[in-house]
């Protein structure tokens, strides 16, 4: 497989949208850099405002007909000044 079809991009990125414009993205937004497998590294751009994500990976079972579309994973909160303290407090005590 050398590229997407649009049954299977349109699928992969139903839930997604590009967070400047709020477009769809296309096949065109998605660009195949190496195939390893089924691990995908490919380039995320959007083609409406041109935002660039840069490079995703994709675990994508090439034999299966189905595929789940994507979900954003939300990551932990960040980093506060009182963690920022902390980590200086810790690193001090173990000089």
């Amino acid at each position: 497989m050398t590229e997407f079809n649009l049954k299977e991009i349109s699928n992969l990125f139903k839930n997604l949208c590009c967070s400047q414009c709020r477009n769809d993205f296309t096949s065109d937004s998605v660009s195949i850099k190496e195939i390893e497998g089924d691990i995908l590294i490919c380039n995320l751009t959007c083609q409406i405002c041109g935002k660039n994500f840069g490079d995703i990976v994709l675990n994508f079972n090439q034999k299966s007909d189905i595929h789940n579309a994507l979900e954003i994973i939300e990551g932990p909160p960040p980093i506060t000044a009182d963690d920022v303290i902390d980590a200086h407090r810790f690193i001090k005590k173990m000089k």
